[in-house]
């Protein structure tokens, strides 16, 4: 099975290692050893072991599975789900899997390529699948078959010649998705076990789910019935930094992922982050970052 995805033009060849599947049962080849799998299950009951250990997943929930994992399953309800298959070395060159197995990017790279090496740690990292099985909220479920759909859009319609780069950025924003907001949160909530935490988890899965929209103090004060004060006190708390501080941040470290490890056009790129304007976009990355949008993706 070609678990990549072929250019359909004439006279391009290119392969991008990413492919896109909608199935109502676990295919065969989801043991394969070259990829790494991203499985959204959006209807039905699962009973799935693999390397050991086992568990029940009821949709809608988020599986992540290596290379490495061999998985039987049951169906214990009828299922629907997304899955999409990738190489880790269609993020970075460097992270070809013996390089990940050796585990030398937790300290011989430098931050960049570490930063880039998180959207995949916890793939090797947590070791029991049940961590690599997440229950997920209404929105995050729509927030995920949202960005899934848009690569599988751009994989299969290769409408004009980004949809490589637009393929590999929706993969990156769904991977950026699920380990700031559907990982690292919840595993702080899981620690803290505290009424602030989970209502913090809650705002931050909000954040990240609508990061290309406006967002406002007054938007999350309506929307989360919490009054300013309040919000930022949160905020302060947890993370050391106010609500739209925090947003700004998602939005430029995304932005710098997009602008880093694809091509796509600087004002496309704005508009993902949020800033329909790419002159303001342009004036708040150099404000944070020290320089442009397009000095920062030549540096």
């Amino acid at each position: 099975m070609k678990l990549y995805t072929e250019c359909h033009w004439d006279d391009w060849d290119r392969i991008v290692d990413i492919y896109p599947e909608r199935c109502e049962e676990l295919p065969d080849y989801i043991n394969d050893d070259s990829t790494y799998k991203i499985i959204i299950l959006e209807k039905g009951i699962l009973q799935i072991k693999s390397n050991g250990d086992s568990c029940e997943v009821k949709a809608p929930a988020l599986i992540m599975l290596s290379n490495k994992d061999r998985v039987s399953c049951r169906i214990m309800q009828k299922m629907k789900s997304e899955i999409l298959f990738f190489k880790p070395s269609v993020i970075r060159d460097e992270f070809s899997q013996e390089r990940i197995d050796s585990g030398e990017f937790e300290e011989t790279f430098g931050q960049v390529i570490y930063q880039d090496y998180i959207l995949i740690k916890f793939f090797k990292e947590f070791e029991k699948l049940s961590r690599r099985v997440i229950p997920l909220p209404v929105n995050g479920f729509r927030h995920l078959k949202e960005l899934y759909t848009s690569a599988e859009v751009e994989l299969k319609g290769q409408r004009d010649g980004f949809w490589p780069c637009r393929s590999r950025s929706y993969l990156m924003e769904l991977l950026y998705y699920i380990v700031y907001s559907l990982v690292e949160v919840r595993s702080q909530v899981d620690d803290e076990k505290d009424a602030g935490m989970s209502q913090f988890s809650e705002i931050a899965d909000y954040l990240n789910e609508h990061i290309e929209e406006s967002i406002t103090l007054e938007t999350l004060t309506k929307e989360f019935m919490i009054n300013r004060n309040k919000l930022n006190d949160l905020f302060m708390k947890q993370s050391s930094m106010t609500c739209m501080n925090y947003l700004l941040k998602l939005r430029i470290d995304l932005a710098k992922i997009l602008l880093t490890k694809t091509e796509l056009p600087i004002g496309e790129i704005s508009a993902r982050v949020g800033y329909p304007d790419s002159n303001y976009f342009a004036k708040v990355f150099k404000n944070n970052v020290g320089m442009t949008p397009t000095g920062y993706r030549k540096s």
